[in-house]
């Protein structure tokens, strides 16, 4: 009976607590097929000429707890804003978010975390540089999340907070309304 149960533990792929683990932190909430749909929408200004904002500010413009200052750096197409992506270091690692719009309306929210060394859960999740994060990303449709999904130990639930990243991007934004313009080539 030893040497049956030795053998059976052998045939076990040593990484199969790593893959079950992964598997484990990936949830999903709503229609996948109405997330993509918005993703789409979320690529129409690619290769269109586009202008930036950016602004640095010591301000906690994202709300987030022990946080120290706020990076934007937003993309506009004529007049319209379309994407910002906020940077902010916290006491445990740096928070990055890129809000996308359309005609000031909240399309789609991508939303990463990652740990400092020594600050990470144990089994955390490690993204495509191999530090440990966590990632979120919410699809909207007239201000409500219709998908999400998250992956990593310590994200949000999918399909929660999304007043919350309303009211994020929305100040985020605003920051950004009067900031100067400055072209881009493409």
């Amino acid at each position: 009976m030893k040497t049956i149960c030795l053998l059976f533990l052998l045939a076990i792929p040593r990484d199969m607590p790593a893959q079950s683990a992964e598997f484990a932190q990936q949830k999903t909430f709503g229609d996948r097929a109405v997330g993509d749909a918005i993703l789409a929408r979320t690529r129409e200004f690619y290769g269109k000429e586009t202008a930036r904002v950016y602004l640095l500010i010591a301000d906690n413009a994202l709300r987030l707890p022990g946080s120290h200052g706020t990076e934007l750096d937003g993309e506009l197409v004529g007049s319209d804003l379309v994407r910002v992506v906020a940077k902010v270091p916290t006491n445990r690692g740096n928070y990055a978010a890129e809000f996308y719009f359309r005609e000031g309306e909240v399309l789609f929210v991508y939303e990463t975390f990652e740990y400092f060394s020594g600050t990470a859960p144990v089994d955390a999740w490690q993204n495509f540089r191999h530090i440990a994060a966590w990632e979120r990303r919410s699809f909207f449709r007239a201000g409500v999340v219709v998908y999400s999904s998250s992956h990593g130990t310590g994200a949000p639930e999918p399909g929660s907070g999304g007043k919350q990243l309303q009211e994020r991007a929305r100040r985020v934004a605003a920051l950004l309304a009067n900031r100067p313009q400055v072209p881009t080539s493409h």
